[in-house]
């Protein structure tokens, strides 16, 4: 073969190998996506609570000050579920907070955490949803009182409580806790329950993880420094894996359904780093 020709073969198959990569990587991988959704927890809050009930397809009652929101439909069904979401409505709605037809989605859906998903994540997690067998079970209206069903004003709870953006590293943390700074912060979405919340629903940042009150108005505990100090790396994994403290106690059902879900499906990497990330928090003392 003449030299020009042969080159010119290599450089051919050279753009065809890249362009088959850009593509794979832009399409996401489901089997990937599979554990970043066991990592974010979605089926606990798209999942109807009942015995036999279809996983992601929606009804999940979660009682609040507010309210009672019902987690909606996410398989791939055209009329009940995502079905005829695009990957940009996708993420849109992950990243922004916002439904395809550009009204404001409500803060029960912890989009001001999941905006710090990466969008390698979000195509893999988008992937994931679209290989779900669909289901046809309808979406329910959400139980709002008076105005706090004006997803208008929701508008102005983002102005001051909403950031959007990718996770960043912090800066003097470690490349183990900042992997387990993204996984609490942004997947695990764990200060929407660990954080307190001023009489708006916004987080107090000045208190991140430091313990608040869940959805249902039941206390959180402490998850910096100061409200693991007698729990060993061990004894949290321990905790995180099997629902068990080294004296035999049990969790709050809350918990107990998150860590079934997903601190037990999680890596150990990614465990280790969680706990890693949770010792480098600054410690905070419990609020009187």
């Amino acid at each position: 073969m003449h030299p020009k020709a042969k080159s010119l073969g290599q450089g051919v198959l050279t753009v065809a190998l890249c362009a088959t990569l850009v593509n794979a990587f832009a399409e996401g991988d489901a089997k990937r996506g599979e554990y970043l959704a066991k990592a974010a927890g979605c089926v606990g809050c798209h999942t109807e609570e009942k015995k036999d009930a279809v996983p992601f397809a929606g009804g999940r009652a979660l009682k609040t000050s507010f309210g009672t929101f019902y987690g909606p439909n996410i398989t791939p069904h055209p009329q009940a579920g995502i079905g005829r979401w695009t990957e940009a409505d996708f993420m849109r709605a992950m990243r922004e907070g916002e439904r395809p037809d550009g009204r404001n989605y409500f803060p029960a859906f912890p989009y001001p955490s999941f905006t710090n998903i990466t969008d390698r994540d979000l195509r893999d997690l988008w992937a994931y949803l679209r290989a779900l067998p669909p289901s046809a079970r309808a979406n329910q209206e959400h139980d709002l009182w008076f105005i706090f069903g004006w997803r208008f004003l929701v508008t102005f709870w983002k102005w001051f409580f909403f950031t959007p953006g990718p996770f960043t590293n912090i800066q003097g943390l470690t490349d183990i806790a900042n992997r387990g700074a993204y996984l609490v912060r942004a997947l695990g979405h764990c200060g929407e329950c660990h954080t307190p919340r001023n009489f708006l629903g916004g987080p107090r940042s000045s208190r991140f993880l430091a313990g608040g009150k869940g959805p249902d108005g039941k206390g959180t505990p402490n998850l910096t420094p100061t409200g693991l100090k007698k729990r060993s790396d061990k004894d949290l994994e321990d905790f995180l894996t099997t629902g068990l403290t080294p004296d035999g106690d049990v969790p709050a059902e809350a918990m107990g359904e998150v860590i079934r879900n997903t601190t037990s499906r999680l890596t150990p990497q990614d465990l280790n780093a969680l706990i890693a990330y949770l010792r480098a928090l600054p410690p905070l003392p419990k609020e009187k």
